[in-house]
């Protein structure tokens, strides 16, 4: 029974995020070492698991600060879980460190494992009531603003 369970597990972390599924309440750091939960008030979750698209979001996130995406209850969620721990600390963080906004970081691939994902491109969760409304994939940094609602 435990071995099917935790063959299975994965499967079933995965399939909790879709249309309809109430948006999981998870927690991670940001890149100060600040806990953050994602919880039922948040509109738009970004989630991106690689480095393309998290390009697109750095773009798309231009100009906006912590205040602003509170303002319009954007979580923005990165799995760092593939990243060299040296990379991390060295390179990656200083540099997230600059940032005027949080980014949530999963740094291990189970903390992140039940969000959807694209190769190249950033999810994008439309939640409310606490529930999913939409998961999008979007490649690039004009839709990824637009849906967000965020001016050119």
């Amino acid at each position: 029974m435990l071995v099917a369970f935790l063959l299975f597990s994965p499967l079933l972390a995965a399939a909790t995020v879709q249309v309809g599924a109430p948006l999981p309440a998870l927690t991670f750091k940001d890149q100060h070492d600040v806990s953050a939960t994602i919880t039922t008030d948040t509109r738009f979750l970004i989630f991106v698991a690689e480095r393309a698209a998290s390009t697109v979001v750095e773009t798309a996130l231009e100009g906006q600060t912590a205040t602003t995406l509170a303002a319009a209850k954007v979580r923005y969620v990165a799995d760092i879980s593939a990243m060299p721990g040296i990379v991390t600390t060295v390179i990656a963080l200083p540099q997230m460190r600059k940032r005027p906004y949080p980014m949530l970081l999963g740094r291990s691939a189970d903390a992140t494992s039940m969000l959807p994902r694209e190769p190249g491109k950033v999810t994008l969760i439309e939640s409310a009531n606490g529930r999913i409304l939409a998961v999008r994939f979007i490649a690039d940094v004009a839709t990824l603003r637009a849906a967000l609602g965020l001016v050119p």
